[in-house]
């Protein structure tokens, strides 16, 4: 099956590059940062008017993070999302925007509208927090990311239905981070991720490369749906440990396997408001 992405997302108006809020520039956001960077340069030289990006990150540069994440000792004590965006502004000409505070409450529309919403928090209550500011911006998509000490996963879903072309085989809905996992979205990312003194202890935490394989994956299914226009698997599952990386179909019954019905649930209350 597959699922094609919303038409302003793929054939975007000339003047209006697509709008994507990403939330959490550390280990696995600053990768997925600089790729959107590139990504948009690349979509440029298609046709496509780019990307434009708001990054959020309410943390400081740490010695921890030199070498594991994209920082330099020169960037200690300054934010992360400032310093990330301004140097990308730098080299790419962008005048994409950061936001150097931790947000503690759900956007509102009057704080712009992304089509995409990126999370590469740490914590489920940060993750629940963009999922439901993605509703109330009604952004089209949300892309959830996390990892532990050696693997990780990537669910690219939907917010809400969108239309699709009347063909066979094609879904209006992938389901998101929170449909297919709940709860355990946060098992065992917090301890494995929490603030670290050193990079030594911080590589006792988490091996050195696995954000950046998240971020790989991540990058790479966003590629595929600008490139495209469909996308026929929206998520990934790394291991470092066996070097495998495993993909999510848009597959109902791989769906059904992990626990969520949502497909017929909702065909059951749409048929009952009737």
């Amino acid at each position: 099956m597959m699922h094609y992405l919303k038409k302003d997302i793929v054939i975007a108006d000339q003047y209006s590059p697509v709008k994507i809020l990403l939330s959490g520039v550390g280990g696995t956001g600053s990768h997925i940062l600089t790729g959107l960077a590139r990504m948009n340069q690349a979509l440029k030289a298609l046709g496509h008017p780019g990307l434009y990006i708001l990054a959020i990150d309410g943390d400081n540069v740490s010695e921890a993070n030199v070498g594991r994440q994209l920082f330099s000792k020169a960037d200690i004590g300054r934010n992360k999302a400032t310093v990330l965006v301004t140097r990308l502004n730098a080299f790419f000409g962008t005048d994409w925007a950061s936001c150097p505070y931790q947000i503690t409450k759900e956007f509102s529309n009057g704080d712009g509208s992304p089509q995409i919403i990126i999370t590469a928090v740490d914590s489920l209550k940060s993750r629940i927090l963009f999922y439901r500011s993605a509703k109330n911006l009604t952004a089209h998509y949300w892309m959830d990311t996390g990892n532990t000490a050696d693997t990780g996963q990537v669910i690219f879903g939907s917010v809400n239905p969108v239309e699709q072309p009347d063909k066979p085989g094609v879904t209006p809905y992938l389901p998101n981070a929170v449909d297919l996992y709940g709860n355990n979205l946060s098992v065992g990312e917090e301890d494995s991720q929490g603030p670290s003194c050193s990079m030594a202890e911080a590589l006792n935490r988490q091996d050195l490369f696995i954000n950046q394989m998240v971020a790989t994956c991540a990058l790479h299914i966003l590629w595929q749906g600008f490139r495209y226009g469909y996308l026929t698997q929206h998520g990934a599952f790394i291991n470092m440990q066996s070097m495998t990386t495993r993909p999510l179909p848009v597959d109902p019954e791989t769906w059904n396997r992990i626990g969520w019905k949502g497909i017929k649930e909702k065909k059951k209350k749409s048929k009952s408001a009737k």
